[in-house]
């Protein structure tokens, strides 16, 4: 066989592999498929995870986080709490417009699935997993969180996670869900593939954030099901937070104290605050 054969064998076999690469703090397993066995090859390419690993560590607390993009663009990523002992678990999903509602949410399911049925080979406990994003991402972990039938498909009770930590997502049916139908941006719309039309009482408690500048909207469709969760579905005002951070939608995230914030409600939910 030809040597260029040869290389070009190799550069599949790693993109499909997990690779590990170390850090001093960590080890990132990248590249992780999540999806089905006869996925297709966008499913592929786009059904993979990395795990950010604590080093020296067992039965740590995970992050599952779903990157923003508007369902459109964006790359896995997310809030590297390792070195306060937290797994982060990052997914990517297929986009629209090569991918239609509800392909990306059965990809987010998938992953969350996943990790609940494998996190212990990698260390993790899946009696401490919390699922958070931003944005588009925040809206993937709000939907599938709250709407339960999205993990009793997959043999999963999403009220096993520890907490839920959406960042600026759509409470109402996300703008790209409500393009592919061909309705207005302006269009307000609240159906079954909305947070808020799945409103119920949650035994994980639920940490909201928002930009005080954030899209128009944003806030008040947010805080509208803080409203509806504490009045309709009769959750302790306790269990469910909702803060705004000085920026917009796209620099809030940079806010000291919304990190800390963020990094603080994990760390306490999960008894390793000091």
């Amino acid at each position: 066989m030809h040597s260029s054969a040869l290389g070009c064998m190799a550069i599949v076999i790693v993109t499909l592999c997990s690779i590990p690469v170390s850090a001093e703090d960590k080890t990132v397993h990248e590249g992780i498929y999540y999806g089905p066995e006869n996925g297709t090859e966008y499913q592929k390419e786009r059904c993979q995870l990395d795990i950010h690993v604590p080093t020296n560590q067992q039965k740590f607390p995970v992050l599952i986080y779903f990157h923003g993009g508007g369902i459109v663009g964006g790359s896995r990523g997310g809030p590297d709490l390792t070195s306060q002992g937290v797994c982060l678990v990052a997914p990517s999903y297929r986009l629209s417009p090569k991918a239609q509602c509800p392909d990306y949410l059965n990809d987010a399911a998938d992953a969350v699935a996943w990790t609940f049925k494998n996190i212990e080979k990698y260390g993790g406990d899946p009696d401490r997993i919390f699922i958070g994003g931003m944005s588009a991402g925040s809206y993937l972990a709000a939907m599938i969180t709250m709407d339960k039938s999205w993990l009793d498909k997959r043999g999963i009770d999403i009220d096993r996670i520890a907490g839920l930590l959406p960042i600026s997502g759509h409470m109402i049916t996300h703008f790209t869900v409500r393009k592919e139908r061909g309705v207005s941006a302006s269009t307000g719309l609240s159906d079954e593939f909305a947070p808020l039309y799945h409103v119920r009482k949650t035994p994980f408690p639920i940490f909201i954030q928002c930009g005080d500048d954030d899209y128009p909207g944003r806030q008040e469709e947010n805080r509208l099901f803080v409203a509806m969760m504490i009045k309709y579905a009769k959750q302790p005002a306790s269990d469910i937070i909702y803060k705004e951070y000085p920026g917009t939608h796209g620099t809030f995230g940079r806010d000291k104290q919304k990190q800390e914030d963020f990094a603080r409600f994990i760390l306490e939910r999960s008894q390793l605050a000091e």
